[in-house]
């Protein structure tokens, strides 16, 4: 322990009548211990006064306690029954082993702060750009929505639906044909009604087959233009496009805004009819 030897030493004053027993000590050292959990990982680098300094001036106050209760038990011994040093050697290492734990949550803080830090940097860069991320969604916003999808081959057909955030089919029709990332645009307007839908999130699913009616995977992107970044609970940072959140690492393409995002853009026509 650093604090033998250069902090304690000279402690003048006496505290008559006062027994140290071991489970007082073992009280402080579980107490101690205890408050110096692995909760510190989960807790963000905002935070005032990180647990590992609470905890690292609890420890330093119950060891100065504990070195003022033994110095006067030690002055208050009965010659004939001397004090076991067995015992002492036992708390040492008790406190010892706190301590040890206490710089280890410490370390752990500043790694975590470390890696939020470089996260939300890594984040901000993505501010203002358009993204093609793993998923099937887009943001529809003044009455235009962008969908993402991608086809190994040439295809003979391809349908496509867009559903509401509750599953249900809003609208319906036919999709690009040709193979790479192929581009869906959609003003919001229900396929059957012709109503205006409110703006959010809506989802697409892609079914494309060659002319024999053979199945073709089609890939599917979110894609939209990232408003901010936020981190999450353990300190993954998140990519906002309206209310989606997007994990970088799900991030698969990035470009300027105005730059194209496909090699084929499906033409469409306004909310054709839902068959």
């Amino acid at each position: 322990m650093a604090y033998v030897g250069c902090q304690y030493t000279g402690i003048t004053k006496e505290i008559e009548g006062i027994i140290m027993t071991t489970s007082t000590i073992d009280a402080i050292a579980r107490n101690q211990t205890a408050s110096s959990t692995m909760d510190a990982v989960k807790k963000t680098a905002a935070e005032d006064k990180p647990k590992s300094e609470i905890s690292a001036k609890k420890l330093a106050d119950d060891f100065d306690a504990f070195l003022l209760l033994l110095t006067t038990q030690l002055k208050n011994q009965d010659p004939t029954e001397p004090l076991d040093t067995n015992e002492f050697t036992s708390q040492l290492i008790q406190f010892a082993n706190v301590e040890q734990q206490v710089q280890t949550n410490a370390n752990i803080e500043k790694l975590v702060a470390a890696t939020q830090s470089a996260g939300i940097q890594q984040g901000i860069d993505y501010i203002g750009k358009a993204i093609d991320a793993d998923g099937n969604k887009g943001m529809l916003v003044n009455k235009n929505a962008v969908f993402l999808y991608e086809l190994p081959t040439n295809a003979h057909k391809v349908d496509i639906t867009i559903l509401d955030r509750m599953g249900r089919p809003v609208f319906s029709g036919p999709g690009a044909t040709g193979s790479g990332k192929n581009l869906v645009r959609w003003d919001g307007k229900d396929g059957e009604t012709r109503a205006q839908l409110p703006d959010g999130t809506y989802q697409i699913v892609v079914k494309a087959e060659t002319f024999d009616g053979t199945k073709i995977d089609a890939k599917t992107y979110t894609t939209g233009v990232v408003d901010a970044v936020e981190t999450e609970k353990d300190g993954t940072a998140v990519l906002l496009l309206g209310n989606e959140r997007i994990k970088i690492g799900d991030v698969r393409a990035v470009r300027d805004i105005g730059i194209p995002t496909t090699t084929q853009a499906s033409q469409q026509p306004a909310s054709p009819p839902r068959t």
